[in-house]
């Protein structure tokens, strides 16, 4: 957590000199959230969260595992509002993630 942390960090002062750049390779999203659930899995087990992904049955596997993008700003993106999920979630509850192919 504190290297993601370090890393928000320099990518403010990288977004700040105008030499912030995303990258574009290919990975796993449904990996990516497996990751995010692993950093926040403690967090979640304390207050008796239970953390859930569903993948749509209709959705294309090979595009969610092969999404094109940068992986470290979906990483970020997820974290953020899982974490915020968690504050806000009660007690015995449930986060969902869904994913589903709108379009592609």
């Amino acid at each position: 957590m504190m290297e993601n942390l370090i890393n928000d960090l320099l990518d403010l002062a990288k977004l700040e000199n105008n030499s912030f750049q995303l990258s574009k390779d290919y990975f796993d999203l449904s990996g990516t959230i497996y990751e995010a659930f692993q950093v926040l899995q403690h967090s979640a087990e304390e207050n008796n969260i239970e953390l859930r992904a569903i993948i749509d049955k209709k959705s294309n596997l090979d595009l969610i595992q092969a999404m094109l993008g940068d992986k470290r700003r979906y990483m970020q993106i997820l974290l953020n509002f899982l974490s915020n999920a968690l504050k806000f979630t009660n007690s015995n509850g449930q986060i969902t993630v869904y994913i589903q192919i709108l379009d592609h």
